[in-house]
C-alpha cells in the first residue's frame, strides 16, 4: 500500500485548477491565505436580477477604496492614480466576496447582472476629493 501526502499548497493548487485556467491560478497562489479563502467561495450561485443590496465594498490591494451603503457613500478615496493598475480587485456586496480579480484575471464574478441600486447615489463621488 503506497500513501502520499500532499502538501495543503498543492492540495489548495488542485482545487483551483478544476475551476480556474492555469494562469489565473498561478497569479492567485501568490497569496496563499487568500487563495484558501477565495478556494471556498468559488461555487457560490451569483446573484439574482432582483437581489437588492444594501452595502458595497471596492478594494484595491486590500484597501477599500470606496464603501457605499444604504445609499450613502461611507468613505472614499478616488485620489488614485489614473494610471494605477491594481493587483487585487475586490468587490465585497453585502459583505460577500461577489468579485474578485487579480493581475487583471477574474477569479470570481457573482455579479453577471448588476444587482438593482440607486446609481445617483454614486454621483458624489464625481464631486468630491477622497474623504473617509
Amino acid at each position: 500500500m503506497t500513501t502520499t501526502i500532499q502538501s495543503p499548497d498543492l492540495i489548495l493548487a488542485q482545487t483551483l485548477q478544476e475551476k480556474l485556467p492555469v494562469d489565473t491560478v498561478t497569479a492567485l497562489l501568490a497569496y496563499p491565505d487568500i487563495a484558501a479563502d477565495l478556494a471556498l467561495v468559488l461555487d457560490q450561485p451569483p446573484l439574482g436580477a432582483d437581489y437588492v443590496l444594501r452595502e458595497i465594498e471596492v478594494l484595491y490591494d486590500d484597501v477599500t477604496v470606496l464603501h457605499w451603503r444604504d445609499g450613502q457613500i461611507q468613505a472614499q478615496c478616488p485620489d488614485v492614480d489614473i494610471d494605477y493598475t491594481p493587483t487585487l480587485v475586490e468587490w465585497l456586496i453585502d459583505g460577500e466576496t461577489a468579485y474578485f480579480s487579480v493581475q487583471g484575471r477574474e477569479v470570481i464574478n457573482r455579479i453577471k447582472i448588476m444587482p438593482l441600486m440607486d446609481l445617483e447615489s454614486l454621483d458624489p463621488l464625481k464631486e468630491e476629493p477622497c474623504k473617509l
